[in-house]
Parts: C-alpha cells; sequence; structure tokens
C-alpha cells in the first residue's frame, strides 16, 4: 500500500507532512490516516474547493489566479506555501484540478510539493475518465511521487 509506504518513510526520515486539497476534496488525506502510525507525522490539512476560500483563507494571490488560472502550478505551490507557514511541516503537498464530469479541461490536475523549502510542481491529465476515477488518480500518482521524492 503506497500510502503506508509514504508513512513509513516519514517516519524513517523524521519528517512530517501537511496538506491542502480541492479536486481530491480530502481523498489524499483519508488514504493517510488510514495507516496506523500516521500521527507521528501527519500535522494536518485542509480542503479549499472555491476560488473564495483559496484567496481569502489560504493567501493564494488573486492575480496568480487571474494569470494563470485556478487549475495550476502556480496556485498549487501558493497553496503548498500557505501549508508550510501555518504548519510547519517538513513536508507540504497541494492538489487542484478538474475532476469533471464537464467543462474543457476535464483530467487535468495539479500537485506542488513543498519540501524543507524546495518546491516540486507537476501537471497531469489523467482525461475524462470518471470524477471518482480522476480523483483515485491524483491520490495514487501523489503517494507514488512523494515516496520517489523524498
Amino acid at each position: 500500500m503506497k500510502a503506508q509506504r509514504l508513512v513509513e518513510l516519514l517516519i524513517e526520515k523524521k519528517m512530517t507532512i501537511a496538506v491542502v486539497e480541492s479536486c481530491t476534496g480530502g481523498a489524499f488525506m483519508a488514504e493517510l490516516v488510514r495507516v496506523p502510525g500516521v500521527s507521528e507525522v501527519f500535522r494536518g490539512g485542509m480542503v479549499a474547493y472555491s476560488e473564495e476560500m483559496k484567496i481569502k483563507v489560504l493567501d493564494v494571490k488573486p492575480d496568480t489566479i487571474s494569470r494563470f488560472g485556478v487549475v495550476s502550478t502556480q496556485v498549487a505551490v501558493e497553496l503548498a506555501m500557505h501549508a508550510k507557514k501555518n504548519s510547519r511541516a517538513n513536508i507540504c503537498v497541494a492538489v487542484t484540478g478538474y475532476a469533471g464530469p464537464t467543462g474543457e479541461d476535464v483530467g487535468k490536475v495539479c500537485f506542488g510539493i513543498s519540501i524543507n523549502g524546495k518546491q516540486y510542481v507537476m501537471t497531469k491529465e489523467f482525461g475524462n475518465i470518471g470524477r471518482g476515477k480522476v480523483i483515485d488518480a491524483s491520490v495514487d500518482f501523489l503517494l507514488e511521487w512523494l515516496c520517489e521524492t523524498i
């Protein structure tokens, strides 16, 4: 199980994690908290679904959204940086995307990770595979990417 491997890595490296999710609606955090021992490494997280919440609560700059769009690596990094500032976790993760079922960019998901001050970004195009499958694919990808990155 990828979530278990991630938690084991975090414990082994004495690192902590915080999360901001949008299109995945807390599914990533739900995977994490299923793992025994996660309380040693998981600081917490937030689901920020609306643009307003991203701006007013998580300090995403309105200019960033207007220039790059709410689903962009730039917004994902700003979300991760806010999580970093407020949680003091070593690793902060953010995910924002279009799960569907309608829209021009259905299946586009942007990820931002901040690890000890270094930022990583990635955009995945999962396609119009269905809302639930986009969410599941996003969580699976993020777990795998984190295990490889840390």
